[in-house]
């Protein structure tokens, strides 16, 4: 079973490193049983790759009420990946608001050794340009600049590379150029927490 870290405001400034604030957490109640039972059970590293971080530590914990085992994610590294929602985030904003290509997209890396390819980079973002996102995201902005439900349910969308994440991405820059705050699970909207935001607002797999 795999929970996520919530991190506190202090821990989401960009001045604090996230995992290692993820990594000293772990949350009592088990979410099966709904007791307050959960203890340690050892501690296990995980990659997350970005400009500060290739492997990072994790902390496991045991129900001992229904023995169940939970491992614990800092919400920034999601579970089965090998970068984390902070590269990501970075090629989001170096490809959709730099306007670099897809080659110049790609983050750096702590580790010159694990830089994506660029056809990783590419599945990342057509793994976020969906239609049902950009629906669930204009739910959520519930904003006039966001798209309209019958342009994202377009069966034949622009032929633009990504259609359905460019529209996502350009209703959430519109909305932060205002002004506008957008709150959810890690506070305030901002290019750092970008992709988090799009990727929770639909899990789909990653």
């Amino acid at each position: 079973m795999i929970l996520f870290i919530p991190l506190s405001a202090a821990q989401n400034n960009p001045e604090t490193d996230w995992a290692v604030a993820g990594a000293e957490c772990i949350l009592r109640q088990c979410p099966d049983c709904l007791t307050d039972s959960v203890i340690g059970h050892g501690r296990r590293r995980k990659q997350a790759h970005d400009e500060d971080h290739d492997w990072i530590g994790i902390r496991r914990g045991l129900c001992t009420q229904c023995c169940k085992t939970i491992t614990f994610l800092p919400p920034f590294s999601l579970p089965y990946t090998h970068y984390s929602l902070i590269a990501r985030g970075q090629a989001l904003q170096g490809y959709f608001r730099d306007g670099c290509s897809l080659e110049l997209a790609v983050p750096l890396m702590k580790d010159p050794n694990r830089v994506p390819d660029v056809s990783t980079v590419r599945r990342w973002f057509c793994r976020l340009d969906s239609a049902e996102r950009l629906n669930r995201l204009q739910q959520h902005l519930d904003s006039p600049s966001a798209p309209t439900t019958r342009a994202s349910m377009d069966p034949d969308p622009p032929r633009t590379s990504f259609p359905f994440l460019r529209k996502m991405i350009s209703a959430v820059v519109d909305g932060l150029g205002r002004g506008g705050v957008f709150a959810y699970d890690l506070g305030g909207l901002s290019w750092r927490t970008l992709a988090h935001f799009l990727y929770v607002l639909l899990p789909l797999r990653c």
